[in-house]
Order: structure tokens, then C-alpha cells, then sequence
């Protein structure tokens, strides 16, 4: 993770002034650290079975440096929408690492996957599977969403094993299969059951659960070609989290493959997806106090950043201090609201929390902002633009990847360094 500490991120050894790069580029400023992308690449990739393949999904960010990166990792993709479908097609990666999921797909979607030819399909109900079969007279790979009869109660977010928008009853998945064996090309079956998971266990119980439904019923697949075991590998973002251990996943993981060995190797496809993991805490985002000012007796701070900018995320910062912090050193603390300046009541970052007396000017940082900033902000409330965003590279360069304002675009490839002598 970024931290901060006397104007400076420090990685390693690696040391970048916060400040220097502010001067470039203003605020508010999202500033990436390659060195964490990379790290958390690494971690979760030795985590994982070797047979398996990560699955980056978009919508965790689509900024198309951060796409380049796990492209050159040698990722697959899954995409939710037609919209971050092109995000890829526009970033030049090839359509047959690509997996289009979601609860409905919409037709410009499914044509967009059938003329990219991407890689498969994960369905979510009866209608879901009958928009794709219409769409073409092509056999296209086609994955089973299931929504299991189990629920991992650590789970943060259940998205399985309960009543969803998300997947197929389990008890309706092979009448299904059955119902369209002869018309479709079922082939793979897909379950994602929560996210952040701190646990292990339930990640390993997951997979083992899809492995053993899977062997179980082969016989009603013409061909078994995709597993996709999910994600929701857990990354502490708060004070409050102890974060995945890795070691135990690893270890669970590779027991269960070897057990199954000879069922999984006739499995051509064995995917987990993850987002968040890869992302999360690979970015911060500076901000400028603009105002401090006192009403009835409560002292208000007012951000250039808010809700426009973090978005529903803040229901994590209102409570979370830890993950908020100044760049300067400051011992002196007092009662204060963090606000942000858009014009509405809601826009509250932190709510009276004791925090460093600062000044108008000053620099603050939001920690772990990699994942889900972009994606989930009102970027455009009451006129504001989105932030610029710039990586620091392993040689402690500073790179321009997306212009301020930009939402739908970056510099790509083309991005400018700022940093080389």
C-alpha cells in the first residue's frame, strides 16, 4: 500500500515527492504506484493454482493503463457491459481473452461479443441464454451462473446462496442444461458467491463446491470446457480488516486441484476473477482543503474531493480515519466533519472524527482508491470534473494516464512521463 509520510510516498525504496507531483498536475489527483500493481499481481497469481488463469474484471477499473498492465501479465477479462467490452477492443486486447458476464446482457452487447468473437459468454437466466442463442447461429461458449443453496456468512457483499438478481437456482441449473442441450452450446459453469472474503476457507469451500457440482453432473454436458470458480479475494481496506492469508488460499487451493486432478484436467478453462485484490490499494487520492469554517458550534473541512469522486464509497471513510491522513506531520487534533464542496448535504467524507488541525491548502490523502472510484462516482455532479490520474512507474517516473476531466479516454499509450532527466 501507498504510504505517506513527510511529502513523500514511500514504497521500498522508492521515494516520490507528493507535493512535486501536485505542482504538475494539481488537485484533486489520483497517483498510482506500479510497484503495488505489480506486487499484488504476483501474490495473488502464486496464490492461485497454476492450472487456473486470472480473469481481471473491468468494472473494478477500466483505466487503459491499468488494463495494458494486466494484459502484459497475461490475464483473460470479463466485462459486464458493451461499454467496458469496448474499453478493451479500444485498448487493442484480444477478444478471445474475454468473458461478457452480468445479470442481462444487452443486445448491443451480445453483437459486440459475437463480432469481436470473445471467448465465452456467463449466463445469468432462462431469458439471459435465449437473447445470446438468438443473437446467432454460431455455437458460442456459454457458462451456467449458479446460485448456490449455501451462503458464506463473512462474506461483505453476498451475491450467492441467497435470493439475487445474480445467476441460476441451483436447483434449476441442470433442467436448464437439459431444457437447451440440443439447441445451445452449454459448456461451462460460473459462480461468483460474495466479495471480500477474509477467510480462506470460503474461498476454498467455493471452488470445492463448483468442482464437486461440476463432476457430478458432466454427464449432462455435451463438453465441459469452462469452470469459473469466481473471486472475492478479500483486501483489507480498513482499519477493522486482517486481510486474506494467502499462505492457507495457496495451500487449500492446490490440495483441491491435486484431489481432483483427473476430473480437472479434461476441463480446458479453470478461471478465478478478481477486481479489487489486484487494484484497491495500488492508488491515493490528494486533495486540497479548501475551506475550514465553523457552524454552530462543529468545525466543517472542505475538500476539492467528495462524493463526486468517491462516490458510495464514502460510507467507508465516514468511519474509517485510519485510511484518511495528512501529508504533513501534524500532532494537533480536534472534533471536525470532512466535507466535500458539491452542493449537497450528503457530501460528507468524515463525520466528527477527531483529525489533524490543518490549514486551508493543505494536502490530504484517501487511501486505497484504486478500485471502484471511477465506476462508482458521480464524476459530473454539479459540474465537477473527474480527477487526473498519474502512475508512478518502478523507476520512480511520474506518467500521465488520464487527463482531468476525461472519464472515457486516457493517454494510453501515449501518456507523457514526467520525472526523466
Amino acid at each position: 500500500m501507498i504510504e505517506s509520510k513527510s511529502n513523500h510516498i514511500l514504497h521500498a525504496n522508492l521515494s516520490i515527492d507528493i507535493a512535486e507531483i501536485v505542482n504538475k498536475f494539481s488537485t484533486p489527483l489520483i497517483i498510482y504506484s506500479v510497484i503495488e500493481l505489480n506486487n499484488r499481481i504476483v501474490e495473488l497469481q502464486a496464490a492461485l493454482p497454476v492450472e487456473s488463469r486470472l480473469l481481471y474484471s473491468v468494472k473494478a477499473n477500466p483505466n487503459p493503463f491499468v488494463l495494458n498492465l494486466f494484459n502484459q501479465a497475461g490475464f483473460g477479462f470479463e466485462v459486464a457491459s458493451v461499454g467496458e467490452l469496448q474499453h478493451l477492443i479500444k485498448s487493442k486486447i484480444n477478444s478471445d481473452r474475454i468473458v461478457l458476464g452480468g445479470p442481462i446482457k444487452s443486445k448491443e452487447a451480445i453483437l459486440s461479443g459475437i463480432q469481436n468473437h470473445i471467448l465465452s459468454y456467463n449466463v445469468e437466466s432462462e431469458q439471459d441464454l435465449q437473447n445470446i442463442a438468438s443473437a446467432s447461429n454460431q455455437r458460442l461458449n456459454i457458462s451456467l451462473r449458479i446460485n448456490p443453496d449455501f451462503s458464506n456468512r463473512n462474506s461483505l457483499l453476498k451475491m450467492g446462496g441467497v435470493s439475487s438478481q445474480f445467476g441460476i437456482d441451483e436447483n434449476n441449473v441442470i433442467p436448464l442444461i437439459r431444457k437447451y442441450k440440443n439447441e445451445v452450446n452449454i459448456n461451462g459453469l460460473f459462480m461468483f458467491n460474495g466479495s471480500q472474503f477474509f477467510d480462506a476457507q470460503d474461498i476454498i469451500q467455493n471452488t470445492s463446491f463448483l468442482i464437486e457440482f461440476a463432476e457430478k453432473n458432466k454427464d449432462e454436458f455435451n463438453q465441459l470446457d469452462f469452470l469459473d470458480f469466481g473471486g472475492g479475494f478479500g483486501v483489507a481496506e480498513t482499519a477493522d480488516q486482517s486481510g486474506l492469508n494467502m499462505n492457507i488460499l495457496k495451500t487449500g487451493l492446490a490440495d483441491l486441484f491435486k484431489s481432483k486432478k483427473q476430473f480437472l484436467d479434461r476441463v480446458k478453462y479453470k478461471f478465478f476473477e478478481s477486481g479489487r485484490y489486484l487494484t484497491a490499494t495500488s492508488a491515493i487520492l490528494v486533495s486540497k482543503v479548501l475551506d475550514i469554517k465553523y457552524s454552530k458550534g462543529k468545525k466543517y473541512i472542505i475538500l476539492d474531493t467528495g462524493i463526486n469522486h468517491l462516490g458510495i464509497r464514502q460510507l467507508h471513510y465516514r468511519t474509517q480515519r485510519s485510511f484518511i491522513s495528512t501529508l504533513k506531520e501534524n500532532e494537533h487534533y480536534s472534533p471536525a466533519i470532512l466535507t466535500g464542496a458539491t452542493c449537497t448535504p450528503i457530501d460528507i467524507i468524515l463525520n466528527e472524527v477527531d483529525f489533524p488541525n490543518v490549514s486551508v491548502d493543505d494536502l490530504i490523502l484517501i487511501h486505497n482508491v484504486g478500485a471502484y472510484t471511477s465506476t462508482l462516482s458521480p464524476y459530473n455532479f454539479c459540474g465537477f470534473t473527474y480527477p487526473a490520474e498519474v502512475a508512478v512507474d518502478t523507476n520512480g517516473y511520474v506518467l500521465l494516464i488520464r487527463e482531468r476531466g476525461d472519464i472515457e479516454n486516457s493517454c494510453g499509450l501515449g501518456y507523457k512521463v514526467y520525472g526523466e532527466e
